[in-house]
């Protein structure tokens, strides 16, 4: 029991301390448990709040804030934390280790000893008592070994690149996010300028339809030719369908890049015009382009950085070479009454050579030179695949451009032969179901336009994400604020762009 009564009451703070800090470190969460329930419907907090609301936005607020909420660039976010995290204790282990100890020593009885005489074999003096039975022991010790800490700090230098790795991978994570923001904006927009006018039409041909059913049924249209009718009502109907399904999809798309839920309804500003910005990268020389994308592609960058790894590598395995100096200074005390001096210091110093590494050095030299002709050999192909890109880029872009043209041409086309046939049926010109088709052929060229379009701006922002450039949203403040409203043709009348 006095053994129990003798523990020092720092002691028991120290251990209830550590006790608080375990408990502050999180309880365990077993799967298929109510904490686990718990745990989902936190992550889902966020998303809550947003349960069936109307939302309006424009594609700079919707940039900003896919950057922003985006799962995928926090988690890169939160990768550059955890590296800069471990580069401030790497580079702690550069210092001087400080250790110190506070003992309390206890015996059940009395250390007591004596001595044998080695030419007798007698004991040559009464057992001695040389300690007390309960006694503090103190140290601080100070010790630096100065190998493992030219190692240390040779390790905070290529920790240092990969910080700047992961900090290079959270600019490509921001990138993608904003090109495929932008382009899912895009088709969002236009799906919503469309659906309605979708919709009412689909409903005018499948009433149509029904029409020419019952005349047929009644003798008062041939089959044949109700049957042609109403199988090329059908397949346009499919037509319309189709493109009408491409672009409804990036609703959902948008949402889930925004970190909204799918129950929210996006009420989309226009988005502006980069016409004058697609021409000014169709205009400007390709070589400059290429230039700008192998010095700023964040792929890239990461290479060389890589490279900046493997050459300190290759000097850190030359330092494991090197004896190590140990340097050990100690402050002790003693509380032993039977000590003549209780305080005292030690210093000593001393080289340690491990002969392993000295016969592995050529092998690990070379492995390391391996590693290092290998980062040159990434960046050399990754350099080839990222001009190849920017070729693709730009074709892509031109192409698309022109076919976006055509496709309103086209699409003004067909909207101003809707609006004469619908015209002419109104007047006793037309039967009703050549306006219906008319119209029908009208709003495919509508879709035709809005897919050719947004695969334009597709282009435009994968051939800025080639050339490792983030989209401006300054610019395209300034543009949304002088846009004029998109018009877009209309079967009911003669519009165009």
């Amino acid at each position: 029991m006095g053994l129990f009564t003798s523990i020092p009451v720092k002691a028991l703070l120290g251990l209830g301390f550590l006790s608080l800090l375990t408990g502050c470190t999180g309880d365990v969460v077993d799967l298929d448990s109510p904490a686990h329930q718990q745990l989902l419907e936190n992550d889902r907090l966020e998303q809550i709040q947003y349960e069936g609301q109307m939302i309006r936005l424009d594609l700079t607020t919707a940039l900003d804030r896919a950057v922003e909420m985006n799962l995928d660039a926090r988690v890169a976010a939160l990768d550059m934390v955890v590296k800069d995290g471990n580069l401030t204790m790497k580079e702690l282990e550069v210092l001087p280790q400080v250790k110190s100890s506070r003992t309390t020593m206890i015996r059940s009885d009395l250390g007591a000893s004596s001595s044998r005489s080695i030419q007798s074999g007698l004991q040559s003096l009464e057992p001695s008592q040389s300690s007390d039975r309960r006694r503090m022991v103190g140290e601080m010790q100070v010790s630096w070994n100065l190998l493992d800490a030219g190692l240390a700090l040779a390790e905070t230098y290529r920790l240092q690149d990969e910080s700047a790795i992961t900090r290079e991978r959270y600019v490509k994570v921001v990138q993608n996010i904003e090109r495929d923001v932008y382009a899912a904006y895009w088709r969002a927009w236009e799906y919503q300028q469309t659906k309605t006018q979708t919709a009412n039409i689909i409903a005018s041909s499948n009433r149509q339809i029904e029409n020419l059913s019952k005349a047929i049924d009644k003798n008062l249209l041939s089959s044949d030719e109700g049957s042609q009718k109403i199988s090329e009502l059908n397949d346009r109907q499919k037509t319309l369908r189709e493109m009408d399904q491409i672009l409804s999809s990036a609703d959902i798309e948008l949402k889930a890049l925004l970190s909204y839920p799918q129950s929210v309804t996006l009420e989309l500003k226009a988005p502006p015009s980069v016409r004058s910005d697609i021409q000014a990268l169709l205009a400007g020389k390709i070589s400059n382009q290429e230039w700008s994308a192998l010095k700023s592609r964040p792929e890239l960058r990461e290479e060389v950085l890589n490279k900046n790894i493997a050459i300190k590598s290759v000097r850190e395995e030359i330092f494991k070479t090197f004896p190590g100096a140990q340097l050990l200074f100690s402050y002790n005390n003693d509380s032993n009454s039977f000590l003549q001096e209780k305080q005292w210091s030690n210093f000593s110093f001393g080289l340690t050579q491990n002969i392993l590494n000295v016969l592995t050095l050529p092998m690990r030299f070379q492995a390391a030179k391996d590693k290092e002709k290998q980062a040159d050999a990434h960046r050399q192909a990754l350099e080839a695949a990222l001009l190849a890109q920017v070729h693709l880029g730009r074709q892509s872009l031109e192409q698309s451009l022109i076919l976006c043209r055509d496709a309103e041409r086209s699409a003004v086309n067909v909207a101003n032969r809707a609006y004469a046939k619908t015209q002419k049926s109104k007047t006793g010109f037309a039967a009703g179901g050549e306006a219906v088709l008319a119209k029908l052929d009208s709003q495919i060229g509508t879709m035709a336009r809005a897919a050719a379009c947004t695969n334009m701006h597709d282009s435009y922002a994968a051939l800025i994400n080639s050339l490792g450039r983030h989209i401006d949203h300054q610019t395209l403040m300034v543009a949304e604020m002088n846009a004029s409203p998109v018009q877009l043709p209309q079967s009911g009348g003669q519009h165009g762009q």
